[in-house]
């Protein structure tokens, strides 16, 4: 069988004939493979929903195929770039998908170890069981500044506390899209770094997966699912994953349930849907270690803990429906109810905190395609209720806050050419806020832009490049992130208002694609003003401020094979300077930035029924204060293996990490002196899946 073309910013699927199939199937085909696809495996069930699917309706599309009307669609299709389907190869911006034949066959078991070894993201978890993960992208070394989204909806908080990674279990993951650098006028605050959209699989025709895993520290898994499709057009899926593991450090521990529902219905001209989730997580955390400590004995627990009680339930309807041929309307509704429940001991003595947050997301967005324009027009309205008080043992203290933000947007695609793309972009978006019982009141707002350009080269390219594919692009997007609810007011209800953070980010692009081969390379540049960090050099305690401006300026280059059938290899490598470029840290380097990074993994087919993947992660060395007072924090390379055996619905899997057993600490923390949190050496899993 002939290899198919790598498609671009897309993590190298395997076209071995085994998996011809599942490869049409998933949709990683131009748009002539997917609507034959679609007559063999009923890929039409993959219309418009909860996920944003690859492809509208069947039916449809080939109704607009006899009308002559049919979408010109070079490659892969994407949602998070345009929040709808639409054709990589015409967006102004990086954007890497990984497949779901990635995620099996790496054989990692969490979204933040799927992100940890993959792509540009640098992921930094204090916990050992991926309770507890930092994500980084293009410089900016905390979560607040990376949007990260289930299916289009919003997991980030307006506190400080992260977006949980842990809301939907990897077995309930299609593929992640991960779009690279500023997206503040089509996603508005927080989309500072960039954009990770977790894309779960949607109901098809009957079938089921069993999965049963067990591991080091005593690591149990379980997880079960199925879906079905009826031929009125019903369809529903069920996914639930139970684990119960102790970690690398003593006395840490896990143990945690996930159980998710989805209900829809699909009609000729789009669907409406229902879908419920509910995690429950117990996971006691140790605190860090000195260096002292950790040359003693780095597996030890610290001096102190927090011992987590997490209940988290979502609730969220939506629906899809076209008009004709041009207007399309999306919106979903969404009801996030999550309480947890925090005792701590540490060197200031025993507390209990409670926090509690209820967060409802309302996103219509109205979509109209008139020959060569695409044109967005979408509200964003987010209400949160987030209550905190604490408990050192002198009664419960704190307060209860109300945000409102609402931010309307407009986003244009104009195609003048068959092979020039122009998009543009406008956002407003206002933030009102009220703390009790504290009667503090106060609001903000701001306008972000955006303009890009893609163009793709004629017919004169081929002469000088031969058979293959190439595109240029340059991005202009305006940033922002508005203060959290405990960045800008404590729990003794001081408020000390922080100004919004503001930045520009530039990006110029540019890919190739022969037959076998890709190379994708970005040049980028992102400056920030007002950008909001925690400085331990303010008061006694460390504050919350609004830094000097600074600046991340740096190159991303991505290069995949694929030979033949049997073997792929793909690597991405980050360079990124991250400094102040003004005040009192003028040229130092901004805190927990790595300036290199890079990541390879490889997998080959030994067998029709064998695959081995390898991986190697490559973090550099990072600054660990803003004054560069102490010595940076050492770079580290962690290689990793995975083996999966399969025989008709059976499939074993292995997977091998940190195989030198490397001695590092991916996450640190400064306050005064550096402290660290040891990660796992090697460590091992297996599981044993049933598919039907």
């Amino acid at each position: 069988m002939k290899s198919s073309p790598l498609h671009l910013s897309v993590y190298p699927q395997n076209y071995s004939s085994q998996n011809a199939e599942t490869a049409a199937f998933i949709g990683w085909r131009r748009s002539i493979a997917v609507l034959f696809a679609s007559a063999l495996l009923g890929l039409n069930s993959m219309s418009a929903s909860a996920a944003e699917p690859l492809v509208e309706d069947q039916t449809v599309v080939e109704k607009e195929m006899e009308e002559g009307i049919k979408e010109e669609i070079e490659e892969e299709i994407i949602v998070t770039a345009t929040r709808s389907p639409y054709s990589l190869d015409r967006v102004a911006t990086t954007v890497r998908v990984i497949g779901q034949q990635d995620i099996a066959r790496s054989g990692v078991r969490t979204v933040a170890d799927l992100l940890r070894n993959h792509s540009a993201v640098q992921v930094r978890d204090s916990s050992g069981i991926d309770r507890a993960s930092n994500l980084s992208l293009r410089g900016f070394s905390d979560s607040q500044n990376l949007l990260v989204l289930v299916d289009g909806r919003k997991l980030n908080n307006t506190d400080l506390g992260g977006p949980d990674l842990t809301a939907v279990n990897l077995g309930d993951v299609e593929r992640v899209e991960i779009l690279e650098g500023g997206a503040g006028a089509l996603y508005g605050d927080q989309a500072v770094g960039g954009v990770i959209n977790i894309i779960t699989k949607r109901a098809d025709s009957a079938a089921g997966s069993v999965r049963v895993g067990r591991g080091n520290y005593d690591n149990e898994t379980y997880q079960a699912s199925y879906q079905n499709e009826l031929a009125s057009g019903v369809y529903y899926r069920l996914n639930t994953e139970l684990e119960r593991a102790d970690a690398y450090r003593d006395d840490t521990s896990l143990n945690y349930e996930n159980y998710n529902a989805l209900l829809g219905y699909r009609h000729g001209n789009g669907e409406v849907y229902i879908e419920g989730r509910q995690s429950d997580s117990e996971h006691l955390l140790t605190g860090a270690l000195f260096a002292n400590q950790v040359a003693v004995d780095r597996r030890q627990a610290g001096g102190s803990f927090n011992d987590y009680a997490v209940d988290n339930r979502v609730a969220r309807i939506g629906f899809d429906q076209r008009f004709g041929k041009h207007v399309e309307l999306r919106a979903s509704y969404s009801d996030r109810n999550e309480a947890a429940i925090i005792n701590s001991v540490s060197g200031f003595g025993t507390a209990v905190s409670l926090q509690d947050r209820r967060v409802k997301l309302f996103d219509p967005r109205l979509i109209i395609k008139v020959d060569h324009l695409r044109a967005t027009l979408g509200l964003d309205k987010e209400r949160v209720d987030y209550g905190f008080m604490v408990d050192f043992g002198f009664g419960l203290t704190g307060s209860q806050q109300s945000h409102q933000k609402s931010s309307e947007y407009l986003h244009l695609l104009f195609s003048p050419f068959d092979n020039l793309d122009i998009q543009g972009g406008v956002r407003h978006a206002r933030l009102d806020i009220d703390v009790e019982p504290y009667g503090v009141e106060y609001d903000q707002g701001v306008t972000v832009h955006n303009i890009g350009v893609s163009w793709r080269p004629g017919a004169w390219a081929s002469e000088i490049w031969g058979e293959s594919a190439w595109r240029i692009y340059l991005n202009r997007d305006e940033t922002f992130r508005f203060p959290l609810a405990d960045e800008n007011v404590d729990f003794f209800g001081t408020l000390n208002l922080l100004d919004v953070q503001r930045g520009v980010a530039w990006e110029l692009g540019s890919q190739w694609r022969w037959t076998n081969t890709q190379l994708n390379l970005a040049l980028f540049q992102h400056d920030n003003e007002n950008e909001i960090a925690y400085d331990s050099a303010l008061g006694f305690f460390g504050a919350n401020t609004n830094l000097d401006d600074t600046r991340r300026r740096g190159a991303t280059a991505e290069f995949a094979w694929q030979a033949g059938d049997k073997f792929e290899l793909h690597t991405v490598y980050t360079y990124i300077d991250a400094t102040f470029v003004e005040g009192v840290y003028d040229g130092n380097r901004i805190p927990d930035v790595a300036r290199h990074l890079a990541k390879l993994n490889a997998s080959y087919q030994v067998s029709e029924a064998l695959n081995i993947f390898a991986e190697a992660v490559y973090v550099g060395s990072r600054q660990l204060d803003f004054a560069s007072t102490v010595e940076e924090l050492g770079g580290y390379t962690v290689f990793n293996l995975a083996a999966s055996w399969q025989r008709q619905n059976w499939t074993l899997q292995a997977r091998l990490n940190n195989i030198s057993e490397k001695e590092y600490s991916e996450f640190t923390s400064f306050y005064g002196s550096k402290a660290l949190f040891p990660s796992a050496e090697r460590s091992l899993m297996v599981s044993l899946a049933y598919d039907y």
